[in-house]
C-alpha cells in the first residue's frame, strides 16, 4: 500500500505565539514532503541533490531557496558530511507582508518558489537572524524580522528576470491587477483544499462577478480552469517523481473523484494519469505530452 507524502506542521515548529523558527540542523536525506508554511533555506556546507516539485537540481555551498505551503521537495546528500545548513520556518502571512512591500517587482508578482545558487553574500544575514533568533536580546524579534525582510527582498531581486536591453520597465499595476495577483496568490496557497470562486472574492474583497470578469482578463483564463490546471500540474509532478497510487495523488492534489481527476488529465495532458510515471534516468514513460 502505498503512503501519502508527509506534511510537515507549523503548528508543530513553533513556540507559542511565534510565527518564525530559525534553525541550523546537520542533515542527511530527507523524504519528498511538503508543508502548510514558507521555507527558507540556506547551505552552509555539503552538497544535495535538492528536487524540487518533481524537478533535480544541485544544491551546495550558498545555495538559497524559498518553496511555499504549494511546493514539495525532498533532500539526497551527496557529500560524505551532512549538509549543514539554515532552514527557517516562516508563517505564510510574515512572508507575504514582505512581498506585498515589494510592488510591482517582476519576481514578488510571479511569487516563490525562489532559488539561488553561488548566493554567498546571504551567508552573514542567515548568521544575524539565527543570533537574534533566541529572544534574549532586547529588540531581538523587531531586528530578526528586518533581517529576515532583508533576505526576502534581496532574494526577490536575484530571481526576477531582469529585462532585455531596450526593453520598458514594468510599468505600475492597476489596483485591479494587484487584486488579482492577490488572488492568484491564495489559489496558489490553497488550491489543494475546497477552494470557491466565493471564497477568494471574500479574500481580495471583491465581488465574485467582477473578480471572475477581471481574473479571466488579466489572466487569461476562467477562475475554474485555472485551479483545475494548477491541481492538474501538481499532480503530474507527483506522479513523475514519488510512488503515491494515483488516488492518493488525486486526492493530494484537490480533486474530489478519481474518475473526474482522470479525465481531466487526459484532455489536459493526452494521455491517463498512469501513464505520467517516471523511469529511472528522470524521463516520463510516455513521451506523448501537450505543453502546459
Amino acid at each position: 500500500m502505498t503512503r501519502l507524502l508527509d506534511r510537515y506542521m507549523i503548528d508543530g515548529l513553533v513556540e507559542g505565539d511565534a510565527s518564525v523558527r530559525v534553525m541550523r540542523p546537520l542533515l542527511r536525506d530527507v523524504p519528498a514532503h511538503w508543508h502548510d508554511y514558507y521555507e527558507l533555506g540556506y547551505v552552509v556546507d555539503g552538497t544535495a541533490r535538492h528536487v524540487i516539485n518533481g524537478v533535480p537540481r544541485p544544491l551546495g555551498p550558498g545555495g538559497v531557496f524559498l518553496l511555499t505551503p504549494t511546493d514539495f521537495h525532498e533532500l539526497r546528500v551527496t557529500s560524505a558530511a551532512p549538509l549543514t545548513c539554515y532552514n527557517v520556518v516562516i508563517e505564510p502571512r510574515v512572508v507575504e507582508r514582505w512581498l506585498d512591500s515589494v510592488g510591482p517587482h517582476p519576481a514578488a508578482a510571479q511569487g516563490p518558489p525562489w532559488l539561488a545558487d553561488d548566493a554567498a553574500e546571504f551567508g552573514p544575514d542567515f548568521d544575524r537572524l539565527w543570533r537574534e533568533s533566541d529572544g534574549r536580546r532586547p529588540g531581538a524579534a523587531a531586528l530578526a524580522d528586518a533581517v529576515l525582510g532583508c533576505i526576502l527582498i534581496e532574494l526577490a531581486r536575484r530571481c526576477a528576470t531582469p529585462a532585455a536591453d531596450g526593453e520598458p520597465e514594468m510599468p505600475a499595476p492597476t489596483d485591479a491587477a494587484v487584486d488579482i495577483r492577490r488572488a492568484v496568490q491564495y489559489v496558489e496557497r490553497h488550491f489543494r483544499e475546497p477552494l470557491t470562486l466565493a471564497e477568494v472574492a471574500a479574500h481580495v474583497h471583491l465581488s465574485p462577478n467582477y473578480l471572475s470578469e477581471r481574473f479571466s482578463r488579466l489572466v487569461g483564463t476562467s477562475f475554474q480552469t485555472y485551479v483545475q490546471n494548477r491541481r492538474l500540474r501538481f499532480a503530474r509532478s507527483l506522479l513523475a517523481s514519488t510512488t503515491l497510487g494515483v488516488t492518493e495523488i488525486c486526492h493530494a492534489a484537490g480533486f474530489n473523484s478519481p474518475s473526474h481527476f482522470g479525465r481531466a488529465y487526459r484532455r489536459r495532458f493526452g494521455q491517463p494519469p498512469s501513464a505520467g510515471r517516471t523511469v529511472g534516468d528522470g524521463t516520463v514513460t510516455s513521451p506523448s505530452q501537450k505543453n502546459n
